[in-house]
């Protein structure tokens, strides 16, 4: 008798918690027609603009349909998923390897409305012919107020890295040498358009992600740009006439132009200025960035 109430009592709470949960996690259909005709879509708009044709990835495509389907479920039309976090965090949770990531979301009845809407603002245009990504994962699934919602999830992989002809900027790649390279102590050097920088007060540094970190205000007096600091939020603002980047301390991700980005580093302070990391900045910037060790010198360039 008393088993038969302890099984009654696991039953009830697995009951419950099933009702708490919902269907995290759960495999989604989606609509495999739709996505195919959607992977076509974005490619041929790749080809046109000279770009490489993303690659379908499994495991992208399984989450953009749980994003999809969650955002059905949970009546909302967010990057932010209640269940899940940002598509980075469920990414990460879900054991996808990137360099560089994004998402596109779209609600709409029909999938080539979808897709025309995307390519009419800009922020979601640049994710579909971003040069760096080399692989999609697309979920359409039928449902909610729209008639479907569709998540685009865009990643660099990290398998592509090293392979040559990418033609990738290698936005987090390292600029300094490997850990058997020694650089001793000497200053790095920083040289833009063929001219070396003078720093007088903080000199740049390596910091512990193996990444050159410069003040700040070499972004703003050398580079061109604009730059404010929220203090409240430890907020990094940088902008020209054309682009506006926000960058946080002690946090990977960035925006620009209302694109998400994640790092592998982040700006710091140190000795009461603001740090940030030089290739990062540079490349979103348009410039390349070459690193020298027989001299310890980073080289940025205009495109």
């Amino acid at each position: 008798m008393e088993m038969k109430k302890l099984a009654l009592i696991l039953m009830t709470m697995l009951i419950v918690l099933f009702a708490l949960t919902g269907n995290v996690g759960a495999a989604v259909s989606g609509e495999p027609e739709l996505e195919q005709q959607m992977l076509e879509l974005v490619n041929n708009e790749r080809v046109k603009a000279g770009l490489k044709p993303l690659e379908m990835d499994n495991k992208l495509l399984e989450l953009a349909r749980l994003k999809s389907q969650d955002m059905i479920d949970k009546n909302y039309f967010s990057h932010t998923s209640p269940t899940y976090g940002d598509p980075f965090t469920m990414m990460k949770n879900f054991g996808v390897e990137y360099w560089m990531a994004g998402e596109n979301l779209a609600g709409n009845s029909s999938l080539t409305g979808a897709h025309k809407a995307l390519m009419n603002s800009p922020g979601h245009k640049a994710n579909i012919l971003k040069p760096e990504f080399t692989h999609i994962g697309i979920g359409v699934v039928k449902g909610g107020p729209y008639g479907m919602m569709i998540t685009q999830m865009f990643i660099k992989s990290r398998n592509e890295v090293s392979t040559p002809d990418t033609g990738d900027l290698n936005l987090i790649q390292p600029v300094v040498p490997s850990h058997n390279q020694n650089t001793g102590n000497k200053d790095l050097k920083i040289v833009l358009k063929n001219k070396e920088v003078s720093f007088p007060d903080i000199k740049p540094y390596i910091n512990k992600q193996k990444r050159v970190m410069v003040p700040i205000r070499f972004i703003s007096q050398n580079m061109g740009y604009k730059v404010d600091w929220e203090k409240l939020d430890q907020k990094i603002i940088i902008k020209n006439h054309e682009n506006i980047m926000n960058l946080w301390v002690g946090k990977n991700i960035l925006l620009k132009n209302n694109q998400i980005f994640l790092s592998d580093t982040y700006p710091e302070l140190h000795n009461g200025r603001t740090m940030v990391p030089l290739r990062l900045i540079s490349e979103l910037m348009g410039y390349e960035v070459v690193w020298d060790p027989s001299f310890n010198k980073v080289e940025i360039k205009l495109h």
